[in-house]
């Protein structure tokens, strides 16, 4: 939901702006814009430490406990909030744009720069979860965990392509609704509701179709997103247990983990 409002918050912005022209609205909506990536990377943190914790929970204690998730967040406070200031500044870095040789150099950096700190990040929320490791913890655990990197590190790109795939194919849905949606409220001007109709030039149109649709895409497109972040954390958490921490896995769970990493090793290499 958080990552579907930045987009939705987005269309609100070209709403104030193409639409009602309402300017006094549309400041303040724009100041929360600027601030909203980086609450959501840290809120996001605090999530995937949420999902850790529920895995950690269910594999060895049968069940969920609000109260140790609370304990989590609360105690690791300062924690989370540093992986979550490094995501949105790694994030800025890969959002930024060169062009030419220098640009393609740059992309690839930043390309292996993402991978490196997706697995840190994701290790590093394990560690704080299962351990309460501080730096000098994690370090250590990484150091422990080095021999699984590039096995690991092929099935979360595998699992990035998947993402990447699937957002690509939702990129289409952005052409479509700003297309085929405008056309629409072109040609139905007058019989959609008078609210959404804008001015462009002498051409009327009513954007509430090209909303709607784009709308849609971005809750779409967030949600796998989302799935995907959520789905490395539980992953990390398990491989991390299974790892560092098998002997406190009962013996049915443990032979079921390791039969669901053999599983996700066979298709990380596949993708």
């Amino acid at each position: 939901m958080l990552k579907a409002g930045r987009g939705l918050l987005a269309l609100f912005l070209l709403y104030l702006g193409f639409v009602t022209q309402d300017w006094g609205r549309a400041f303040p909506a724009m100041l929360i814009f600027i601030a909203y990536v980086p609450f959501e990377m840290l809120v996001q943190s605090f999530v995937q430490a949420t999902m850790s914790q529920m895995a950690r929970d269910t594999l060895i204690e049968g069940r969920i406990s609000g109260k140790e998730i609370a304990k989590t967040l609360l105690g690791n406070l300062f924690s989370l909030m540093f992986i979550g200031v490094i995501s949105y500044l790694q994030r800025r870095a890969s959002d930024s744009k060169q062009s030419g040789f220098l640009g393609f150099l740059v992309a690839i950096l930043v390309f292996v720069v993402a991978e490196v700190w997706d697995l840190v990040s994701n290790f590093g929320i394990s560690a704080i979860v299962v351990e309460r490791a501080g730096v000098k913890t994690l370090v250590a655990r990484l150091k422990k965990l080095r021999s699984h990197v590039p096995d690991t590190l092929v099935r979360v790109i595998g699992i990035d392509l998947v993402d990447g795939i699937a957002q690509t194919l939702f990129a289409s849905g952005v052409v479509f609704g700003l297309f085929g949606g405008g056309a629409f409220g072109y040609v139905f001007a007058d019989k959609l509701p008078a609210s959404f109709l804008a001015q462009f030039g002498e051409v009327a149109a009513n954007t509430l179709p090209a909303l709607g649709l784009l709308a849609l895409s971005f809750t779409l497109s967030s949600f796998i997103t989302s799935a995907t972040v959520l789905a490395k954390s539980l992953y990390f958490t398990c491989l991390y247990l299974f790892v560092l921490h098998k002997d406190d896995l009962p013996n049915s769970r443990s032979q079921a983990l390791e039969q669901m990493l053999a599983e996700r090793q066979v298709w990380g290499k596949g993708c």
